[in-house]
């Protein structure tokens, strides 16, 4: 089958998107990984996670443009999107998407303050009431606190006078 030049020029023209798509999810990707600081195995499972939703976007852009079609200036293509991306978008993107979030987390930090703000006036209410009842009660609670200990210190006693007595043999 002839492949005009058109249909070539569409298909680079679609992998250099495919490209710019690809350098966008790694942004995102990069954004993930700053705000959670994952440990070892969690970074295996997002970057196992990360080349399969790339995986799968190259495959879409393959299968819609070319029928899934390999040729050099796919992967041209692939490779010059994501370089533009990088030198040239990155940076506002980035910028963009992390004053998206502070603007989130002050919308959710301010409506989470008005969710718990009635938590907090029963907070107050109730250590206005506390405090002059923990004088009177803190040496009642220090005497609960001995009783609920004894069980533990003579458990202890136990295992360590079995100790001695196995030693002695």
């Amino acid at each position: 089958m002839i492949t005009y030049v058109s249909k070539q020029a569409y298909v680079f023209l679609a992998t250099l998107y495919g490209g710019i798509l690809i350098g966008f999810i790694y942004d995102l990707y990069r954004i993930l990984r700053c705000i959670f600081k994952p440990k070892k195995i969690a970074t295996i499972i997002e970057d196992l996670i990360f080349w399969i939703v790339i995986g799968i976007a190259s495959v879409w852009v393959l299968l819609f443009s070319n029928d899934g079609k390999l040729r050099f200036y796919t992967f041209l293509g692939f490779a010059i999107g994501a370089i533009l991306y990088n030198r040239i978008l990155s940076r506002f993107v980035i910028k963009g998407i992390v004053s998206i979030l502070r603007v989130i987390k002050r919308i959710f930090l301010k409506v989470l303050g008005v969710i718990l703000y009635p938590l907090k006036i029963i907070r107050k209410l109730l250590l206005r009431i506390w405090k002059p009842m923990k004088s009177k009660f803190s040496p009642v609670y220090l005497r609960v606190k001995r009783l609920c200990l004894l069980p533990k210190m003579f458990y202890k006693e136990v295992v360590k006078y079995a100790k001695f007595i196995k030693n002695k043999k």
